[in-house]
């Protein structure tokens, strides 16, 4: 994503670092916004919705902790836990 001059100084500003904007982008509510721009929400509902995303991710990497996979070129050959 390009960031223009004035999003960085207002950024700077309102104490908002590219971190959160990124977190924004990807997971908030996009709008229609006047000029044909679009706007990106993150509210209650978002961040409620990202936190289930992040703790569905969370359980996901505990079941694949000590999986192995065993590839060549673009084949997994074999699967097994350590």
């Amino acid at each position: 994503m390009n960031t223009t001059k004035h999003a960085l100084l207002r950024c700077k500003h309102r104490g908002i670092r590219g971190d959160i904007l990124g977190i924004i982008e990807n997971f908030g509510r996009t709008a229609y916004a006047p000029g044909g721009a679009t706007k990106i929400f993150f509210g209650n509902k978002e961040y409620e919705q990202a936190i289930r995303e992040i703790k569905k991710t969370i359980k996901l990497l505990e079941r694949a902790k000590g999986g192995t996979l065993i590839m060549a070129e673009d084949n997994i050959l074999t699967v097994y836990r350590f």
